[in-house]
């Protein structure tokens, strides 16, 4: 086997069928990752370029553990429900645009710590809390999967119910 991940595989996802990176849809020359940064900062980013394209500070405050942020390359944006985790729970039958509009939703983009969303993977709830807003990270992936008619099992719907039960 050429190194690829036998899981990988096994389900046929691959990050590409999502769309290739972030994307720039309104042609601003600011992709969704910038964009994820300005849209969550609680003050004035500032850019690292003069057509103002890359995001370099802000004031980003983690929704996984309350820090202050405030250098652009110390974070990474979080897919709340993990592009491989939507994959296998029905994204794999949707068109490639609908895949790539998913992939870039600003609902579903948070601004994280890069060892706490790396650490997250591609796991849901049901493998996965981050130490502190258990409650929005939970609320905010179950209301993402049923807005996009995600098809988690019946055993991960009950845990995400007595998740909200017991952190909300």
């Amino acid at each position: 086997m050429s190194g690829r991940n036998p899981v990988t595989l096994e389900t046929g996802y691959e990050r590409k069928k999502f769309g290739h990176g972030w994307d720039d849809t309104d042609g601003d020359c600011q992709n969704s990752r910038a964009e994820a940064l300005i849209a969550s900062s609680t003050s004035r980013v500032r850019f690292s370029d003069p057509r103002r394209c890359r995001v370099a500070s802000g004031r980003w405050i983690s929704p996984f553990t309350g820090q202050v942020i405030q250098n652009a390359s110390d974070i990474d944006i979080d897919h709340v429900v993990p592009l491989k985790w939507a994959w296998e729970h029905g994204a794999k039958d949707w068109s490639e645009a609908k895949r790539e509009t998913f992939a870039n939703d600003m609902n579903n983009l948070w601004s994280v710590e890069l060892s706490l969303n790396r650490q997250k993977g591609a796991k849901g709830p049901e493998h996965w809390l981050p130490p502190q807003g258990q409650c929005q990270y939970v609320s905010r992936f179950v209301r993402l999967i049923k807005t996009y008619n995600l098809r988690p099992s019946s055993n991960q719907l009950q845990h995400y119910k007595r998740l909200l039960a017991r952190h909300c």
